[in-house]
């Protein structure tokens, strides 16, 4: 009888120790588990993103005094370059050329001449993400030149102030690869004047500056590209 209690002491003891020794070991995986989980979260936010681009532009066209100037829907290319500064915002810089032409005519001479040209558009500016996941929707703002590269010889090239609205959706593979869509509402500016004025009176000092501004065409352009991620 003795013997027997020995036994099945013995058998408990052994029982315990092992299940003592199952529920460590489950905790250590646990607890390894989660910096490569943490790890793995982290590593899926990188700092860089360049996106080779494609599309179609619809370039508008200039209303001039008794004359218009129409330039040629065409495709554009480019790319983006995109660093992380905040986890759901990017500094962008991004460069798009569209090789066209332009119908210029003169309401009252009757004149109508063709033109060679390409619209090249340098921009900076930000990018705000909207949510976290594979599917990323985005609003962006821009600022910069665009450059009316006239190709015809003799005429003169014009380079404008311009800003850029747009928004769109990234789409990711995987961590390093995604996909891009975007469409951008474009308005390179002109300024038709400007003054400095500096007063003197009863209230002392004042001066300061003026500066008219407006539209030259409206502009817009829808582009797809590859992310890659670094």
């Amino acid at each position: 009888m003795k013997s027997t209690m020995i036994v099945f002491a013995i058998n408990v003891l052994l029982s315990g120790s092992l299940f003592a020794q199952n529920s460590g070991s489950k905790q250590n995986a646990h607890h390894t588990a989660a910096p490569n989980e943490r790890s793995i979260a982290t590593s899926s936010r990188a700092s860089i993103e360049f996106t080779p681009i494609t599309g179609y532009s619809l370039n508008g066209s200039l209303n001039l005094y008794k004359a218009k100037f129409k330039m040629k829907n065409a495709a554009h290319y480019g790319g983006i370059l995109s660093l992380q500064l905040r986890p759901d915002f990017f500094g962008e810089f991004s460069y798009t050329r569209s090789k066209t032409f332009a119908h210029y005519k003169d309401f009252v001479a009757g004149q109508e001449t063709d033109y060679d040209m390409a619209i090249d558009y340098f921009q900076l500016g930000g990018l705000k993400e909207l949510s976290n996941g594979p599917l990323v929707p985005f609003g962006m703002f821009a600022l910069g030149i665009t450059w009316f590269n006239m190709q015809t010889h003799g005429v003169s090239d014009h380079v404008s102030f311009s800003m850029a609205l747009g928004g769109g959706v990234k789409y990711f593979f995987s961590d390093r690869l995604g996909i891009r869509l975007q469409g951008r509402l474009l308005l390179p500016m002109y300024f038709s004047g400007g003054g400095l004025f500096l007063g003197i009176g009863s209230g002392g000092t004042s001066s300061g500056v003026g500066i008219s501004t407006g539209v030259l065409a409206v502009q817009g352009d829808f582009s797809s590209g590859l992310i890659f991620r670094f």
